[in-house]
């Protein structure tokens, strides 16, 4: 349940516009927040790694760049707050801040290890830093808000149960190939392409790649217009990939010299070879997430994980997580919107802006602890 409240949450935020790359609230992050005073850091860290798998199957980005760089950044998010909670005298916007510090820290290394090997992702990381201390600051008073509310609430009444005929809907059913071949094996393809474009950059095995993922594409009769569609979302991404290479690759052959400004040959090969290396990710988790199912993504991923189990990991329980938490998306969904309707019009804006956030973020945490103990009673 704790899962699904911080999905949503993810979800929610995916759909504002990020100019910026690497900057925004995180939502989720309060939810962590919230699961680490309350029940300890095991939960908290449970909570931060899973709910970004079970966002990135809402949004069909699963095993892409955005989904390694949320998956890194919020485990590490969630391992600063739990340190800082246990060993340092912080209040919870100390907590959040550390948290935040630790997520930008993390995601920037993501990116210049696995993504743009540009000394201009470095140049960024102050700028990060300032914006992950204020977005800290605003997260740790929506938290203390959220637990402020708990300490006196009661539990609600849980809802009825979510139909599952609409959560393991095919986002583009067909019956090819493709689709019917073991999401395992979907997983494990998609995961060793991603590996052969991040280790390798020679042009010939990304134009090998992309043919392979083309022709996937039309045996499984794959909408264009849709695949173009998300990769709108990548835009701003792909921009930083391109343009931090050119701008501070001041080596090689000049191409063009306009005052200080010098895009070199070299800066605008690793430029094209960094967005090409994130779009051919793209590509491949956009047809992952068009072929199957999300309750069929993460049974593949139980199963895989299958042989962890020998170092304490339960695979079942990851997989019936992943799963509920799916299942009960639209039910936490539908709660938050129907906060916003009663909300309202009852208090000024300042006000609203103040204190709703906080007070829904309860009003989640409370369906899921009611639900909770529901479960636990019938069982």
């Amino acid at each position: 349940m704790l899962v699904a409240c911080a999905s949503v949450l993810q979800v929610a935020e995916s759909l504002f516009p990020h100019p910026v790359p690497g900057v925004r609230l995180g939502l989720a992050n309060i939810v962590t927040l919230v699961a680490l005073v309350r029940s300890g850091a095991r939960t908290a860290l449970a909570v931060a790694a899973l709910r970004t798998l079970v966002a990135a199957l809402a949004t069909g980005t699963f095993l892409g760049p955005t989904f390694v760089l949320s998956f890194g950044g919020g485990v590490t998010s969630a391992l600063g707050m739990a340190l800082a909670y246990r060993l340092l005298p912080l209040s919870c916007i100390g907590i959040s801040v550390a948290g935040s510090v630790g997520h930008v820290g993390a995601q920037v290394a993501l990116v210049y290890l696995l993504f743009v090997r540009s000394p201009g992702v470095l140049w960024l990381w102050p700028w990060l830093v300032l914006s992950a201390v204020l977005t800290g600051v605003l997260t740790g008073l929506v938290a203390m808000q959220a637990l402020r509310r708990l300490e006196t609430a009661a539990l609600p009444a849980a809802p009825g149960r979510p139909a599952a005929e609409d959560r393991t809907a095919n986002p583009c059913p067909g019956g090819s190939a493709i689709h019917r071949l073991d999401p395992a094996v979907k997983i494990v393809a998609v995961f060793v392409l991603g590996m052969a474009v991040i280790l390798f950059d020679r042009p010939l095995l990304y134009l090998a790649v992309f043919a392979a993922l083309a022709a996937a594409a039309l045996a499984a009769r794959l909408p264009a217009g849709r695949l173009l569609s998300d990769l709108a979302r990548l835009l701003p991404l792909l921009a930083a990939s391109l343009l931090l290479p050119v701008l501070f690759t001041t080596w090689g052959r000049i191409l063009v010299s306009v005052g200080p400004l010098r895009v070199t040959e070299d800066g605008l090969r690793s430029g094209g070879v960094f967005a090409a290396r994130i779009g051919l990710l793209f590509f491949a988790t956009a047809i992952l997430a068009l072929t199957t199912p999300p309750a069929g993504i993460a049974d593949g991923l139980g199963r895989l994980l299958r042989p962890l189990g020998h170092v304490g990991l339960d695979p079942g329980r990851v997989a019936r997580t992943l799963a509920l938490a799916w299942a009960w998306l639209p039910v936490f969904r539908q709660r938050v919107r129907g906060a916003l309707r009663v909300d309202r019009g009852r208090r000024g804006w300042l006000d609203r802006t103040l204190h709703l956030p906080g007070d829904v973020l309860a009003d989640l945490y409370l369906l899921a602890e009611s639900e909770w103990r529901s479960t636990r009673e019938s069982a």
